[in-house]
Parts: C-alpha cells; structure tokens; sequence
C-alpha cells in the first residue's frame, strides 16, 4: 500500500475518458444500479480495488476459493490446527504482504489492508474510525472456526507489525477489533 500520488491527495479528483466496448459499458451500468451507486463510484471503487490489492494478489500467492470449500475446510480442522495454521503459516505470510505493500504501515494502513482484503473477499465490514481509534467490525457466514482464524491473524499482525494489542470482541459471526493509534 505504498503511498500514491492519488491516495495522498485525497478528495482531489480529475477527469480521464476510457474507449469501451459498448457491451462492457451496459455491463458496468448493471452492477453499479444493482450497488445503488454511479457508474462513476462504481468505476472508481473497481480502480480503488485495484490499486490497493488486486495488482498485490497474484504477487503474493493469493487464490480465489469457495464459501463452501473454505468453511468445510475448516469445519474439518479443530480449534488448535486453525489457531496453528494462523499463527504459523498465515501470519507470516500477511507480514509479507504487509511489507510488499508498505513498509513503515501506520494503524490506519493496517486497518485499510484488513478492510480491503475483507472488501475483496466478499465479506460484509465496517470501519469507523474516532480520534485516532479504528473499530473494524467483520460480519461473514463461514462459522466459528473462521472467527477463531480472524481472530488469531489479526490479534497476532497488530501486536507484530503495529506493536498494539488489538481489542477484540467476538459474537457468533461477528467479529469487533479495535486499535489505537
């Protein structure tokens, strides 16, 4: 997530035209209807994405999966394998990440990389952020086994990367995380 031109002057807009093939075009003008915004946020959210993760997926091993298949896989492991897998394997691997996108990341960055890669999978999240303190509130369907791996990954990334202790609050399919600056 290093700092672009773009993302540090936000608010600042400019003015870019694309030649599309007109099928495309009705396409994009479905969905953004369907996701009650313009083509223009539409368009700009699809460019944001990429900006902030999809350029980095492929780079960093990432692969698209199933509901189905990630909530059957960890349905199948116990608590200790999902809590190992976390801490051992996909910790590192987000501390990569992390360092691949940015190497000094801030608490806002960190709460950015989270809410983008949650945005990207689908899965329904809110940030709110209040005097410097991020509250990042994760709601899915994929059982208590994923709340226990969010759990874990980001509870261990913030006190690595960010040297903070994150507050965390989990309620059945929803999980709460609070950081300070």
């Amino acid at each position: 997530m290093h700092k672009s031109e773009a993302e540090s002057q936000k608010g600042k807009t400019g003015t870019i035209t694309f030649r599309l093939p007109s099928a495309l075009i009705e396409e994009l003008r479905r969905d953004a209807e369907v996701e009650g915004v313009s083509l223009n946020s539409y368009a700009s959210k699809i460019f944001s994405n990429h900006i902030l993760w999809e350029r980095y997926e492929r780079k960093v091993g990432l692969l698209p999966m199933t509901e189905a298949f990630l909530k059957e896989t960890l349905h199948q492991l116990s608590d200790e394998q999902v809590v190992n897998l976390a801490q051992k394997l996909e910790k590192q691997k987000f501390k990569n990440i992390l360092a691949f996108m940015n190497d000094n990341p801030t608490v806002g960055d960190f709460a950015e990389l989270i809410r983008t890669w949650l945005n990207v999978s689908w899965m329904q999240q809110n940030v709110e952020v209040n005097d410097g303190a991020y509250r990042l509130k994760i709601q899915h369907n994929l059982g208590s086994k994923w709340s226990l791996y969010v759990r874990t990954l980001v509870s261990e990334l913030a006190q690595d990367v960010l040297g903070k202790k994150a507050g965390i609050k989990v309620v059945g399919e929803t999980i709460t995380f609070s950081f300070s600056d």
